[in-house]
């Protein structure tokens, strides 16, 4: 009897440590793997409704783009970063910047429920007439709607050559970014295959090329179960903080993105929309995700964009010193 007693206790452990080994391989997505259908032989992607995305401008700015200019840069910022917003004014946002080239700069926002915020964010309106303000709530699972927003503001109120998306934690070098729409195989491209092609003649949809696996972990922000999305590889994309289109790869891309379902991360919803649209993404290694180390102005000569500038000071700072050199 205590000999079966044993037995059982120790069968009891194992089938826990088992069950715990289980869980732990299916928290982390191990399983999920084995579900995922091929990218290459099986990918699709289901059609939306332009009334999807059928929202209202709150705060216009049409006047920023009365001129057409070369170059719009349209900064996607959270409504709390009121400071961020400021230093970019007066760096590489600062619209006066070229005597010779027409640049003007919007910034993208959604709304909240505080007031105090809604106080704040008027009056600044009203100082600066830069900001695009659309009703839908500004969390970051939204940004899709924000992205695509700008878009339908720039294709309506804004003649502009080019069209810059970025967000409001990135240095950027309006000089270096200018040169590389110009002539985009200026700069060096990646070595990868997936992205490393000359775009047309007439569309350029550039910036800091991936093609990846989804996250399948559950701790993960962005986790994707595989019933939102069952394929082992997201379509090449660019990552959203940073990137240039020209006015017809713009149309094109928004076309094609107001008619696909909605996705969560901007992103890879601008990545299915480019395939949709049969866009090539053209790489920049001089788009950084990753902050470059800083050592001196000459360390970021030929930067066009880099992420991880949270502290405004910091990002005054480095800018102004590459101005200074002739970088910026």
């Amino acid at each position: 009897f205590f000999k079966m007693g044993w037995y059982s206790s120790k069968y009891a452990k194992n089938v826990a440590v088992i069950g715990i080994i289980i869980y732990i391989l299916d928290y982390f997505g191990i399983f999920k793997h084995y579900h995922e259908l091929d990218f290459q032989r099986h990918f699709d992607y289901p059609s939306g409704r332009p009334s999807d995305y059928d929202y209202t401008l709150i705060k216009n700015a049409s006047e920023v783009c009365e001129v057409s200019p070369r170059l719009a840069i349209i900064v996607k910022s959270a409504l709390q970063n009121i400071n961020r917003r400021n230093v970019i004014r007066r760096t590489w946002g600062y619209d006066r910047r070229f005597s010779d080239v027409q640049i003007r700069r919007v910034f993208l926002l959604g709304v909240s429920d505080d007031p105090k915020t809604d106080y704040i964010v008027r009056e600044e309106s009203s100082k600066f007439k830069d900001i695009v303000q659309i009703d839908f709530v500004d969390t970051y699972f939204n940004n899709t709607i924000k992205t695509l927003m700008g878009m339908q503001w720039a294709l309506k109120y804004c003649n502009s050559e080019y069209f810059f998306f970025v967000d409001d934690d990135y240095y950027v070098s309006t000089k270096n970014l200018l040169k590389f729409a110009n002539n985009p195989s200026f700069y060096p491209k990646s070595r990868q295959n997936i992205a490393a092609q000359e775009h047309e003649d007439s569309d350029l949809f550039a910036g800091f090329v991936l093609q990846t696996p989804p996250h399948r972990h559950k701790f993960s922000k962005w986790y994707i179960p595989l019933s939102e999305y069952p394929f082992d590889l997201w379509p090449p994309y660019i990552t959203a903080g940073a990137f240039v289109l020209n006015r017809n790869a713009l149309l094109k891309l928004f076309t094609a993105a107001i008619n696909i379902k909605k996705f969560r991360f901007d992103d890879i919803f601008l990545g299915i929309a480019a395939l949709k649209a049969n866009l090539t993404l053209t790489h920049c290694e001089m788009f950084y995700f990753n902050k470059p180390k800083y050592e001196g102005p000459s360390s970021y000569q030929n930067i066009v964009a880099s992420h991880g500038f949270q502290n405004s000071k910091e990002l005054e700072q480095i800018w102004n010193e590459c101005r200074s050199a002739g970088y910026a």
